[in-house]
């Protein structure tokens, strides 16, 4: 099939799959961006409580993808089915969690890239940061399976009530208290999986100019967010005792390096590029930059990257 048929046959069987108690439920497409991609998406419409439901989005573009790789139709609409009902299930445990009024102590950080998303920051209150946008979320859930947000966009913040310097107040307050960050020695969670003993001493007695420590937060969502609390960085780079290169590694976490005469900041930003290429899902990639912090004025630039701007 091709694409436009695969479409319209998902939406036409779809409900075949989800077999009994599912007979007051629709199928509603849902165009949305991701990253600045338009993707055609559908989501199951579920019962509204008190005027509101969640709904789970499926992309029918991913779905699509597999289906030409595997010709399996009927496969792809089984995993399809589970991961709906799934969804199902947990929008609705979710559903007295998203109370309105309380959204305002759950808002957080999140950043992007500003270039890749310039359609998705037209419909989302944000604020510039580097070659990064601040954007904001409402992190409805917590759970040893992560954390369930919703992207506050321009009309939900007006059904909030706040505008970006409110978002940006609270996610300020907040993002520390329920994201709280974690910074570890690379090599260390390295260890951790490691049985040689030998192999693990020789980890430990690596100088530390040599050592990668990774920054995220004890659920590794949104963890790059970390980038905006300058006393964070400010506390690493005096524990280690220099400036700090930060490489993106995604969305959810950045690589921290001492910063010494051997380390080149362009071919720092070259391992990024390849690594964002490879090894990590497009929707996850925040910036090809390298950055740098400066102990002595505390302040982080772009000292490598496609942004790169002479200071």
């Amino acid at each position: 099939m091709d694409y436009e048929s695969f479409k319209k046959k998902v939406s036409r069987d779809f409900m075949c799959y989800l077999g009994e108690g599912f007979e007051k439920y629709e199928v509603k497409e849902v165009p949305y961006e991701k990253r600045g991609k338009k993707c055609d998406g559908f989501s199951l419409m579920l019962p509204a409580v008190n005027g509101r439901s969640i709904l789970p989005t499926l992309c029918i573009n991913e779905m699509y993808d597999r289906y030409k790789r595997t010709g399996d139709f009927e496969g792809e609409m089984i995993k399809a089915a589970q991961v709906m009902k799934n969804g199902v299930t947990y929008g609705a445990r979710l559903l007295p969690a998203s109370d309105y009024t309380k959204a305002e102590g759950r808002i957080v950080y999140q950043l992007i890239n500003t270039a890749e998303n310039g359609s998705l920051l037209e419909e989302v209150p944000h604020r510039k940061f580097l070659d990064l946008s601040i954007v904001y979320r409402w992190a409805v859930d917590f759970s040893s399976d992560g954390v369930a947000s919703v992207l506050v966009n321009n009309d939900l913040a007006s059904i909030l009530d706040m505008d970006e310097e409110d978002l940006y107040n609270a996610a300020f307050k907040n993002t520390r208290k329920l994201l709280p960050p974690v910074f570890r020695d690379i090599r260390e969670m390295l260890g951790d999986m490691m049985t040689d003993e030998e192999e693990k001493a020789m980890l430990e007695d690596m100088p530390v100019e040599q050592k990668l420590y990774v920054v995220t937060n004890r659920y590794n969502f949104a963890g790059a967010s970390v980038l905006l609390y300058e006393d964070i960085l400010n506390d690493i780079s005096t524990e280690l005792g220099s400036d700090l290169y930060i490489l993106p590694a995604s969305i959810n976490e950045v690589l921290v390096l001492t910063v010494s005469h051997d380390k080149d900041p362009d071919a720092l930003a070259n391992i990024v590029n390849e690594i964002n290429e490879c090894d990590v899902d497009e929707s996850d990639r925040l910036s090809n930059s390298v950055y740098f912090y400066s102990a002595s004025s505390r302040k982080i630039y772009i000292a490598a990257g496609e942004y790169c701007t002479a200071e």
